[in-house]
């Protein structure tokens, strides 16, 4: 129903910018964002160059060995075995050398395979099995090269014929297999030694230069052996994150630490960050045994401990993730033993791995349950005594920011488990004067995203009744609260100063419900009246801010302040304008302030403002009709509209009874009756967390109406 079709009357629109649920309208879980499991193509990750290398040099080893047990067989069964009487001693000895030179060559490569496997800081011992290899495949090709060039096996003719073909079958198959061996090395140095491929991998998946190599070369030598020692295909299926999971999980500290810094540098890469996560959140033993690196102490174990925190930090940052983080025994105890870590860095690590798990209500829980860590976290939201005193002021201020993230998640906490937490927050003596200095410091560093994140945290806890005594208690809270309220915004970064402005209007209006001691504390912030608030009204960023705060202070103030408050009658106008053309929650807002303003005005003075505003008494007694008629039942949008509706009529009525005859003639009791039928548990509380109501109003809605009807039968 249009309110406005049957009048005539100028528009006086207030401009209010767009605002998301606040504390004062209760709000439904969220729904999680889907996430995508699409896989990256693997074939684009760099070690797939080393993987593609490592089946070339395995089909070539393999082709070099087959040959090799092929000249062994032919060796031993046909020439020693069935020549062995007529051979010449020289084919002989040259037989059984070439023998006794492969078998070297295989025991070199063994042993080099094997310890480069071992770790790197033998690379003499490698080497020197490398040349024991390059030597004897050297001198199979001289001696079968010679042999074969030379002819001369000796003997009669006859005894010649089918020894000669045995024997150049012999030494060519002896030459094809070390030629084969020499061709594999060179397709090896031109590719690792001159080409420099294992470095190249390691800078394209981020790894530090140094152990990034190291960790390279293993992967490298892993997956030959593989496709060495199964099929040729077996290492061609190898990534770096799966390597670096089998060597985190391992039992030696090395390949730990190894596993570690794979894994953190391919998680800060751009490039492969996304799937490096996604596997690493599919693999439980990683996971748990990356949160025990958490609390990993010794100096020597710093650098892992730190990669291992990375890793946990941007795994957390995914939901379902965070959850399997959590559900291991012990995991919120690791996270917390970083904010005992004598490095920065770690310190706020830890903070930033627990502003993640906050994100999920059953970890706030967790949290709050674990042994002394809310006091650790509240520590290090004091900009002076963060950490330690050579820290520099850069790294304080993140402390502080990341501190104030996690108690602002932790005080926002729905339902009991937020209750809990915000009486515990609350109760530690430091919370409130740290967040109390935070707004004090008028620095640039400090200002915005601090002074917005400090104003957050009172407006969670002052949820909490207790804790709204507490907050305006504490010296220097409130008048700076209300200093940035009534800032004005300025040129630059004005967005940011203006929702600073609005949430400080917020905390304002919670620490005024419902205490008398708040609202003459804001008073005398205002310097003794509201004359300001009227004034901040023209606002249109803080009108909505502006307007809470009046209905509350009008509502909640002591008599002592009753002279002072009668200065919200001169914006009794505006308020008029405004109602009469604004609809949602603006309308929800000026309809609970008028009512409560009308206390204040006396005999005649509503006529006289409704004049003002271009209005006469049918066109605003309409107007509350078709509200009523409009929210014919409770809205979560505006849970109290259809309150302060009933509430400004009855003060209407209460003024002046000719308002009474108006009602009855514009049918308000059937209105009123259909309310009746309709009311419910969200009309009946001053504020929200989440869906849950905090603070149950004294005088139902149901006491309202049997109000409103038993003025109208007094008519």
């Amino acid at each position: 129903m249009n309110r406005l079709a049957s009048f005539a009357v100028p528009s006086f629109r207030v401009s209010i910018p767009d605002q998301l649920p606040t504390l004062f309208e209760p709000q439904k879980a969220t729904p999680h964002p889907k996430v995508d499991t699409h896989d990256d193509d693997d074939t684009a990750s760099p070690e797939r160059r080393l993987t593609v290398l490592a089946l070339q040099l395995a089909v070539l080893e393999k082709a070099a060995s087959r040959l090799g047990t092929l000249a062994f067989i032919w060796a031993t069964v046909v020439l020693l075995g069935g020549f062995a009487i007529t051979l010449g001693g020289t084919d002989f000895w040259c037989i059984t050398g070439l023998l006794v030179i492969e078998g070297t060559r295989m025991l070199g490569r063994s042993h080099e395979l094997e310890w480069q496997h071992q770790a790197v800081s033998c690379v003499p011992a490698v080497r020197t099995f490398l040349w024991m290899q390059l030597f004897s495949a050297s001198a199979c090709v001289s001696l079968s090269l010679i042999r074969l060039l030379h002819q001369h096996y000796g003997g009669s003719e006859e005894a010649r014929t089918n020894r000669r073909a045995a024997l150049n079958i012999f030494y060519s198959l002896a030459l094809a297999e070390a030629l084969l061996f020499l061709v594999e090395k060179a397709l090896w140095e031109w590719k690792v030694g001159h080409r420099r491929l294992l470095h190249r991998v390691a800078d394209d998946c981020n790894l530090a230069p140094g152990a990034g190599e190291v960790a390279i070369r293993l992967f490298f030598y892993e997956s030959y052996s593989r496709c060495l020692n199964g099929s040729i295909f077996d290492g061609l299926h190898m990534d770096l994150v799966s390597y670096a999971d089998s060597l985190v999980t391992s039992g030696s500290h090395n390949e730990q630490s190894l596993g570690a810094g794979i894994l953190v540098a391919l998680a800060e890469s751009d490039r492969f960050s996304d799937t490096t996560l996604r596997k690493i959140g599919v693999s439980a033993p990683t996971i748990e045994r990356l949160i025990e690196m958490l609390s990993w102490k010794t100096l020597s174990e710093r650098e892992v401990r730190r990669s291992a925190a990375v890793v946990v930090s941007m795994l957390t940052g995914r939901k379902v993730i965070a959850l399997r983080v959590t559900g291991i025994p012990g995991a919120i105890e690791s996270v917390a033993s970083l904010l005992y870590a004598e490095l920065d860095e770690l310190n706020l690590l830890g903070l930033s791995i627990l502003n993640k798990l906050a994100h999920d209500h059953d970890n706030c829980d967790k949290i709050g349950n674990t042994r002394g860590l809310l006091d650790k976290i509240i520590s290090y939201s004091s900009l002076d005594h963060g950490l330690g005193p050579t820290t520099p002021r850069d790294t304080r201020l993140k402390a502080v920011k990341q501190s104030l993230r996690v108690v602002k998640r932790l005080a926002s906490t729905t339902g009991n488990t937020g209750k809990l937490l915000r009486r515990e927050l609350t109760d530690i003596v430091f919370t409130v004067s740290n967040v109390r200095d935070v707004l004090q410091r008028q620095e640039k560093k400090v200002q915005s995203e601090l002074h917005q994140l400090a104003i957050e945290i009172l407006t969670s806890l002052a949820m909490d009744e207790e804790a709204r005594e507490i907050i305006g208690g504490t010296g220097g809270v409130v008048s700076a609260l209300v200093a940035t309220f009534l800032a004005p915004a300025g040129p630059t970064e004005c967005r940011q100063a203006n929702a600073i402005r609005v949430e400080a209007g917020e905390a304002l209006a919670m620490l005024a419900l419902e205490s008398k001691k708040n609202c003459g504390t804001i008073i005398m912030a205002l310097g003794g009246g509201v004359g300001r608030l009227v004034a901040t009204m023209n606002d249109p960023v803080i009108i909505t801010g502006a307007t809470r705060i009046l209905r509350n202070l009008c509502s909640y103030t002591g008599d002592e302040w009753q002279l002072p408050l009668k200065g919200v009658t001169a914006g009794a106008t505006k308020v008029l304008r405004t109602i009469m053309v604004e609809k949602g929650k603006t309308l929800n807002i000026f309809l609970g302030l008028a009512a409560q303003m009308l206390r204040f005005m006396e005999p005649g003075e509503l006529r006289a403002s409704l004049a003002m505003a271009g209005m006469v008494d049918a066109m605003l007694a309409r107007t509350l009709v078709q509200v009523l008629q409009e929210y014919i039942r409770p809205s979560m949008d505006v849970p109290r509209i259809r309150r302060y509706t009933i509430e400004l009529a009855i003060a209407m009525m209460r003024s002046d009874v000719r308002y009474v005859a108006l009602f009855v003639e514009l049918r308000l009791e059937g209105e009123l009756r259909r309310v009746a039928a309709t009311t419910s548990l969200l009309e009946c509380f001053y504020v929200f967390s989440g869906s849950v109501g905090l603070g149950h109003r004294a005088v139902s809605v149901h006491t309202l109406v049997a109000s409103a009807l038993e003025l109208m039968k007094k008519k």
